[in-house]
C-alpha cells in the first residue's frame, strides 16, 4: 500500500486496528443503512487530509453490500469539502473494483480536488482513454502519489498520453518519472523516439521530448544510442545538451570519455567516504565493458594516498574489464589497507587472473581478518575451477550486496556476538575501559598536551596544545583514543553514523620544528570504539565487536581471541 503521507492520530472507537491507520468503527457489520453505517465513519474522519489509506479494503468490505449507491455516495465525499473525507473516500473509493467508463467523470473530479489521490488507483484500473487523460491531467501536480502508481502500472498503454508532457520543460520531469517506473514496459518505444529525434525536420520540442523518453527508459534503450550519435554535433544547443544527457543516461561508449574526464583523485588521505571519486568511478563502471577504453585514465587513483579510492578504482577497473591493470591490482593485494585488498580480490575474480591464484591462496589462509579470507578463497576456488568471476551486470547501490557491490565497507563483515569482556592475544589478557562515545580525550606530555574532540556526527579535531605557543590543529575527524608511543602517539579516530562505519589509527610525529605528521598505522573493519595499550608497540583496538592488535612499526598483526573464564 502506498501511502502520501503517513501519519498517527488518536484512536476513537477503534476496533484493534494500528494507531496510524483509518480507524473502523464498532458497528459497521450491524448498521442497518448506509446512511447509518456513514454516520459511524463520520466520527473516526479526521478533519484533514492525512493521505493514510490502512484498512480501506475492510471499510470498502463492510460497504459494498449498498451496491452503487455506496460508489455514488462516497464519490460525493470524495468531491466534497470536508478534506479527511476527501481522502478517507477517496482510499474506501481504491478498493472497491467495480468501475464502468461512465464513471471516469466523477472520479476525475475527485482527482482534481485530491491531486495525487487514491482515486487515481481507479482511474487506471477503467484505462480509458479519458481516464488515462484525466490522470496524465494530475501527473504535474506533485511528486510521487497514487497518480504515478496508477500510471506506471499501465505500462505501455499510458505511454502515448505522456509524450507531451515529455515535451514540456517545465513537467517534463514527472513524465520521466513514471516511465523510469515502468522499467522495460516502455522499452518498446525507444527505436521510434530516437528516429524522431534524430529527424531534423520535426519540432524541437518533439525531438526533445524524444531524447528525455529514451534517457527515462535507460540502460535497456541502450541499442537506441547509436542513432542519436551524430545529434553531439548537432546545430541547435538544447539538443546537443539534452542528447548528452540521454547517451549518458543509457550507458552509451560514445559519452564515456567526458565522465571520465571529471575523475581524478582529490580525496585527503584519510577520508572515510572519498565522494567525489566514489560518484565519479561508480558512474563510469555502470558501463561496464563500454568503458574498457577509458582503464588508463583510472590508473592514476592506484596511487592516491586515499585507501577508498584506490579500492573504488580497483573496483571500476574489473567492472570495465580492462586487463592491463591486472600487475597493478595483483601489487594492491599486498596492501595494508584491507578494502583495498578485498576490492583487489574481487576484481582479479573478475578480470579472470589465474595467475593471481597462489597469492589468493596464502591470503586465504592467514589474512587477519576472516572476511578477507573467505573472500579470497571464494575467488581462488572460482579461477582454479571455471577461471573467471561473473561480474554484476550493474550496481544497485553504492555499498557492497552480495555479489552486486562498489564500496567495500562494514556491509561486508559477518556479525559478531556482543558477548565478551575479556581478550586474549598470545600471552597476554586484557580488557577495555567503558568510555563514551563523545568525549574530550587528552594525552599530556612533557612539552604540552594532545587533546582530541569526538563530537558523533557533528565531527571532531585532534589539537596540539603545547606550554608554550599556538595550539595547532592535526587532523579533523573524532577522536576515539590516544595512547602514548616512544617514537609519537597512536590516535585512534572513527564514527558510526547512518550506516557510515570506520576507524583508523595514526601514529603522530613531529621534528626539527616541522609540522605534524601522520600515518596511518591500522585500518580497522568498523567503526573504532576504544584503544587501549597491551605491550611494547602493542595496541588494541575495539571495532564492531572485534579487536584488533596492531604495532605502530608492524601494521595488523591479528584479531584478539575472546578469554573464556
Amino acid at each position: 500500500m502506498i501511502w502520501r503521507f503517513p501519519v498517527c492520530f488518536a484512536a476513537v472507537f477503534l476496533m484493534a486496528w494500528p494507531a496510524t491507520a483509518i480507524e473502523v468503527p464498532r458497528g459497521l457489520n450491524d448498521c442497518p443503512s448506509l446512511e447509518a453505517c456513514l454516520q459511524l465513519i463520520d466520527q473516526v474522519v479526521p478533519a484533514r487530509d492525512d493521505g493514510e489509506g490502512s484498512n480501506a479494503t475492510v471499510l470498502a468490505n463492510k460497504l459494498r453490500r449498498f451496491g452503487d449507491s455506496a460508489k455514488h455516495e462516497l464519490l460525493k465525499r470524495a468531491t466534497g469539502h470536508q478534506p479527511g473525507w476527501r481522502n478517507v473516500a477517496g482510499a474506501i473509493l481504491s478498493e472497491w473494483h467495480s468501475w464502468t467508463p461512465s464513471d471516469v467523470s466523477e472520479l476525475h473530479e475527485a482527482l482534481r480536488k485530491q491531486p495525487g489521490g487514491w482515486v487515481a488507483r481507479p482511474l487506471g484500473e477503467i484505462a480509458t482513454p479519458e481516464a488515462i487523460q484525466a490522470l496524465v491531467e494530475d501527473l504535474p501536480k506533485g511528486g510521487e502519489n497514487q497518480t504515478d502508481f496508477a500510471l506506471s502500472n499501465l505500462g505501455a498503454r499510458a505511454v502515448p498520453y505522456l509524450f507531451p508532457i515529455l515535451e514540456s520543460d517545465k513537467n517534463a520531469p514527472s513524465a520521466e518519472r513514471i516511465i523510469q517506473k515502468m522499467n522495460t514496459l516502455a522499452v518498446p518505444f525507444a527505436s521510434q523516439w530516437a528516429a524522431q529525434a534524430a529527424d531534423p525536420g520535426q519540432p524541437v520540442q518533439a525531438r526533445l521530448g524524444a531524447l528525455r523518453g529514451i534517457a527515462a527508459i535507460g540502460d535497456n534503450a541502450r541499442p537506441s544510442g547509436e542513432v542519436l550519435h551524430n545529434l553531439l554535433h548537432d546545430s541547435d544547443p538544447r539538443i546537443r545538451k539534452q542528447v548528452d544527457l540521454t547517451l549518458r543516461a543509457v550507458r552509451d561508449p560514445v559519452v564515456v570519455e567526458e565522465v571520465v574526464r571529471t575523475c581524478h583523485p582529490s580525496a585527503a588521505p584519510f577520508d572515510p567516504l572519498a565522494l567525489e571519486a566514489l560518484k565519479c568511478l561508480a558512474e563510469v563502471a555502470s558501463y561496464g565493458d563500454g568503458g574498457r577504453d577509458v582503464g588508463a585514465t583510472l590508473l592514476i587513483f592506484l596511487g592516491s594516498e586515499n585507501g577508498a579510492e584506490r579500492s573504488y578504482a580497483i573496483t571500476a577497473l574489473g567492472q570495465v574489464g580492462f586487463e592491463p591493470a591486472i600487475p597493478q591490482i595483483e601489487d594492491a593485494m599486498n596492501s595494508a589497507d584491507w578494502r583495498v585488498v578485498y576490492a583487489a580480490i574481487r576484481s582479479l575474480g573478475w578480470l579472470g587472473d589465474t595467475s593471481a591464484v597462489p597469492v589468493m591462496e596464502k591470503l586465504a589462509s592467514d589474512y587477519w581478518l576472516p572476511e578477507v579470507r573467505e573472500k579470497a578463497k571464494q575467488v581462488a576456488g572460482l579461477l582454479s575451477s571455471v577461471g573467471r568471476v561473473s561480474r554484476p551486470p550493474r550496481f544497485s547501490r553504492l555499498s557492497e550486496n552480495g555479489d552486486n557491490p562498489f564500496v567495500v565497507d562494514r556491509e561486508v563483515l559477518d556479525g559478531v556476538p556482543d558477548s565478551c569482556k575479556h581478550w586474549q592475544w598470545k600471552d597476554t589478557s586484557f580488557g577495555f575501559t567503558a568510555r563514551s562515545n563523545q568525549r574530550d580525550t587528552e594525552l599530556q606530555v612533557p612539552d604540552g598536551k594532545f587533546v582530541g574532540t569526538n563530537h558523533g556526527e557533528w565531527g571532531g579535531e585532534l589539537m596540539w596544545r603545547p606550554k608554550s605557543g599556538e595550539p595547532n590543529s592535526i587532523q579533523k575527524d573524532n577522536v576515539v583514543g590516544i595512547e602514548p608511543d616512544a617514537d609519537g602517539p597512536i590516535v585512534l579516530f572513527g564514527l558510526a553514523h547512518m550506516g557510515l562505519a570506520y576507524g583508523y589509527a595514526l601514529r603522530v610525529t613531529k621534528s626539527n620544528g616541522e609540522t605534524w605528521k601522520s600515518v596511518e598505522v591500522a585500518r580497522l573493519p568498523a567503526e573504532a570504539d576504544s584503544l587501549v595499550t597491551i605491550g611494547p608497540d602493542l595496541f588494541a583496538a575495539w571495532s564492531d565487536r572485534r579487536v584488533v592488535v596492531f604495532s605502530a612499526k608492524r601494521g595488523i598483526l591479528g584479531l584478539a581471541t575472546c578469554e573464556v573464564h
